[in-house]
C-alpha cells in the first residue's frame, strides 16, 4: 500500500493520505518530486515499464512523495529504488515547482558521476545517457512521457549548462 498526502488546489494539505491505488476525487492533488541527473555531461533518461502509465516512454526520475516524506526525501527515495544511485540533500539543487492535472511537481537537479545504474524493472525497463542534440529531437519526436515532456521544456533553459561541451 503507497499513501499519500492530499492536497486541495493551492498546495495545501487535506489532513488526510490516500492509497495510491484508489483514485483521486476532482478537488485531490498528489505531490511527486524528480530528479534531473548528470553525469559526465550526459542527461539520464530512463524508459518507463511496460506496466506503467506511459509505458515505454522516456522520462526522469520521478515518482510520489509517499506518507510523511518532504519532495527532497521523495527524490532522493525515488532515485535510489529506480537507477540505483545514492545521494544526499545537500547534493541536489531545487530547480523549481509546476501545478499539474492533480498534482505539484517539485523537480531537484544532481550532478554527479555515476558509474553504475541498477534499475528497478518493474519501474524502468531501460536507460540511455544522452547529450543535449539527443534529448532536443527525442523531445520534438514526442519520445518523453508527458507531463514529463513539459517539466522538461520548463526546466531546460536552467540546466543547459549541465550538459558537456
Amino acid at each position: 500500500m503507497e499513501l499519500r498526502r492530499i492536497y486541495d488546489e493551492n498546495f495545501e494539505y487535506r489532513g488526510y493520505l490516500k492509497d495510491r491505488a484508489v483514485p483521486l476525487e476532482a478537488d485531490e492533488y498528489v505531490l511527486v518530486a524528480g530528479v534531473i541527473l548528470f553525469s559526465e555531461g550526459k542527461f539520464l533518461a530512463t524508459k518507463r515499464a511496460e506496466n506503467k502509465e506511459y509505458p515505454h516512454k522516456w522520462e526522469f526520475t520521478v515518482g510520489s512523495v509517499v506518507r510523511e516524506e518532504s519532495a527532497l526525501e521523495g527524490a532522493l527515495r525515488e532515485l535510489s529504488e529506480e537507477v540505483g544511485v545514492k545521494a544526499t540533500g545537500e547534493e541536489l539543487r531545487f530547480l523549481g515547482a509546476m501545478k499539474e492535472t492533480q498534482k505539484f511537481s517539485k523537480i531537484f537537479l544532481l550532478e554527479k558521476n555515476v558509474e553504475k545504474i541498477k534499475l528497478q524493472k518493474s519501474e524502468v525497463e531501460d536507460y540511455k545517457w544522452i547529450d543535449k542534440s539527443e534529448l532536443d529531437a527525442m523531445l520534438e519526436a514526442n519520445e518523453f512521457a508527458e507531463p514529463m515532456a513539459a517539466r522538461l521544456r520548463k526546466y531546460l533553459p536552467m540546466i543547459e549548462d549541465c550538459f558537456g561541451a
